[in-house]
């Protein structure tokens, strides 16, 4: 009777085990697509970024828009974002960066705006907004970079007037014809090699000392040595010109006169002055173009 009663039951069937083409469909499909159902755009496009292993940066730059707009858009923060026009392009472009459909979530898009608002037709008029204006940050660059053009014309502008000033002021004082100048050279050292000692005077007949030596310096003396090629003026306290040319590398100049002395030095860097015996610091004095321009009392 057991036998019968199994023969006439029927065996149960077992549930179909999924084919690999419905495993591969659903591995495939992206979080986000799961997810659309619930009415949110932003988090529809936030999951499939994610899944994408992408980084809201990485999705700013694809896009070319800065990180707060794709924050906003994912956060559906719609008054952080400019207007119609330009937020549906970006759903679109987000949608389609992501592998997702755009249409669904325009859709989702314009469920959270008003039927009459421009928002939701992709109007372009002009009529006002809810959605506020982004702010306009290339604008504000444009604005940088023209400042700083602005500034480095307006330097470049004082930079040749101040050349010009220089060139003037030099030009004046080459044409003014320069004064007798009282310049003392250095003896040979030969000459001096070969003329003998004289042996000072003895006896009653001899000369006071400071009658055989000489007049003595004035201790005003100005001595200039050029380490390469240097124009130089110098004027004495009443304004004569004692000195004023171009001199070579490795000459020097003695120049002798009523202080106090008023000097213009071109190359200055290149020159090395005594006065009365002493070395002086021309660094002080140098100004533009490498001209020092110093009084000496």
């Amino acid at each position: 009777m057991n036998d019968v009663e199994t023969k006439g039951e029927q065996p149960a069937v077992a549930p179909a085990a999924p084919t690999v083409t419905a495993l591969a469909s659903a591995a495939a499909r992206p979080a986000s697509a799961q997810r659309d159902d619930e009415g949110s755009f932003g988090r529809a496009l936030a999951a499939a970024r994610e899944a994408h292993g992408l980084s809201q940066g990485d999705v700013a730059g694809q896009l070319r828009l800065n990180l707060r707009q794709v924050q906003a858009l994912e956060a559906e923060d719609l008054g952080a974002l400019p207007e119609g026009p330009f937020v549906r392009g970006y759903v679109r472009n987000y949608a389609r960066l992501v592998d997702l459909a755009p249409e669904r979530l325009l859709s989702l898009l314009s469920a959270r705006l008003k039927p009459a608002d421009p928002l939701h037709v992709e109007s372009r008029s002009a009529a006002i907004s809810p959605i506020q204006r982004a702010p306009r940050e290339p604008l504000s660059g444009r604005v940088v970079i023209g400042g700083v053009l602005v500034a480095l014309v307006l330097l470049a502008v004082f930079g040749w007037w101040t050349m010009r000033a220089d060139e003037r002021a030099r030009t004046s004082a080459l044409s003014a014809p320069p004064a007798p100048a009282r310049v003392e050279q250095a003896a040979p050292p030969a000459a001096a090699a070969d003329a003998p000692a004289a042996a000072p005077a003895t006896g009653p007949d001899a000369a006071p000392a400071e009658a055989q030596a000489g007049p003595a310096p004035s201790g005003s003396a100005l001595r200039l040595s050029f380490r390469d090629r240097s124009w130089v003026e110098i004027r004495q306290a009443d304004g004569t010109v004692l000195l004023s040319k171009n001199n070579p590398a490795g000459s020097t100049e003695t120049v002798e006169g009523v202080s106090p002395y008023t000097l213009v030095i071109g190359n200055a860097s290149k020159v090395d002055l005594e006065y009365r015996g002493q070395p002086v610091d021309l660094s002080a004095s140098v100004g533009r173009g490498d001209t020092a321009r110093l009084r000496l009392e």
